[in-house]
Formats: structure tokens, sequence, C-alpha cells
């Protein structure tokens, strides 16, 4: 995919996760917002070396593998969100308010100047 098509895919999930009705929906929320963090990810990726993973597997070690460490705790934290969600639908209270902020985080990276 291009930037400008991460950036596409983007813009529809953050559209649909909007209609959602949270805390109801909170599994379909964490499943967006896991879609919605790929996508920054591989714009911020893409930004900085040129090329991004097509995949999530193995997204968090390649990131600390090039010394994002902070973006790859973010990126697990939201991993966990989303298992959690959708397989055990424990604490859903606090959750799409904390997943908002982990998104907020990857944004921020994504669209930064390069810092790395």
């Amino acid at each position: 995919m291009t930037e400008e098509c991460h950036r596409q895919a983007l813009t529809e999930l953050r559209t649909a996760r909007a209609r959602l009705i949270v805390p109801d929906d909170i599994r379909a929320c964490a499943e967006l917002s896991f879609g919605m963090a790929f996508h920054l990810l591989a714009l911020g990726v893409q930004r900085r070396y040129g090329a991004h993973r097509e995949n999530h597997e193995g997204l968090g070690r390649w990131l600390r593998a090039r010394g994002h460490l902070d973006v790859a705790d973010v990126w697990g934290q939201l991993e966990n969100f989303r298992t959690g969600r959708w397989y055990g639908r424990q604490g859903n209270g606090d959750a799409a308010m904390a997943i908002d902020q982990l998104l907020e985080q990857l944004e921020a990276w994504s669209l930064a100047p390069d810092r790395s």
C-alpha cells in the first residue's frame, strides 16, 4: 500500500469507529482501533524508512530493533486491549478512553517530523 492508501484506510476506520456505541461496542472499537494503529505505524515507518511491513505479526519486535521502544510498547498495549476485549471483555470501563490515548500517541509519532 502507498502512504496515501494507508491514510485513506485510517480515515475509513476512524469514520466507522465513530459510529460505534461504546462501551456496548467495545469489541468492535478495539478491533477498529487496532487497524487504525497499524495504518498509523505504517505511515510513520514509511516516512522514516521508505518502506513498511504489510502485516502486524512481529511489528513490535521490528520497531524495537530500530530503536522505537516507546512506540513498540504502545503497539503492545493496543494488542493487549484487542485481545482482552475480543476474548475476555474484562474491564470495559475506561478501555475506550485508554485506547484513544494510545492512538493519539501513535498518531503524534507517525506524523511528527522524522526524529526516529
